[in-house]
């Protein structure tokens, strides 16, 4: 199987934003994991501000002057649909607020990003990411909305083990085209 390797101006385009989603999603995760014993509204609270900066992220990736309009639009409406669950989540600050919101966000979010892998993945290398981001946002979203009824844990948990899996993807692409990136840099 031959080596994909990701060109200089587009690694250095893009390794920001997808680090920043890696230490987002990461952050998320170890709070999903290590607080014991969240309140209804701190975890809609923390899951709005673990959407609000993931959309951050991905619009920093849209905007990239490599990245295609095409992509761009589809990853602008995965940064609406988390910002969109966002609100909600800081509106009605409960758990099932959470739940239901944050599936349909990821939900949403995890197709358009799927998509964006299935159109676009020759046209730039780090699109590839969406298949693994993607399949995982869609995975959590369907998971949350699958069970309405979970309790704060039930919530944290499926949200932050679905971060988990991103943040360490993630972390391992980011480095690698920062990596890529500093290749560039010296070849100058």
């Amino acid at each position: 199987m031959p080596v994909i390797t990701t060109p200089p101006e587009e690694a250095s385009a893009v390794w920001k934003p997808v680090m920043f989603r890696a230490v987002v999603a990461t952050a998320f995760g170890a709070l999903s994991v290590f607080w014991q014993q969240p309140s209804e509204a701190v975890v809609a609270y923390i899951f709005a501000g673990f959407l609000v900066l993931t959309a951050k992220s991905v619009w920093d990736f849209a905007v990239a002057r490599i990245v295609p309009f095409p992509v761009r639009g589809l990853l602008g409406g995965a940064a609406i649909a988390w910002s969109l669950s966002a609100v909600f989540m800081l509106v009605f600050a409960s758990t099932a607020a959470a739940s239901i919101a944050g599936g349909i966000g990821l939900a949403v979010a995890g197709l358009l990003e799927l998509t964006v892998y299935f159109r676009h993945r020759g046209d730039l290398v780090p699109v590839r990411d969406f298949l693994i981001t993607g399949a995982v946002s869609l995975v959590t979203g369907v998971l949350l909305l699958a069970w309405p009824g979970l309790d704060q844990h039930g919530v944290f948990g499926v949200a932050g083990g679905g971060s988990i899996i991103v943040a360490v993807f993630l972390l391992i692409a980011a480095f690698g085209y920062r990596h890529d990136a500093r290749e560039r840099a010296t070849e100058r």
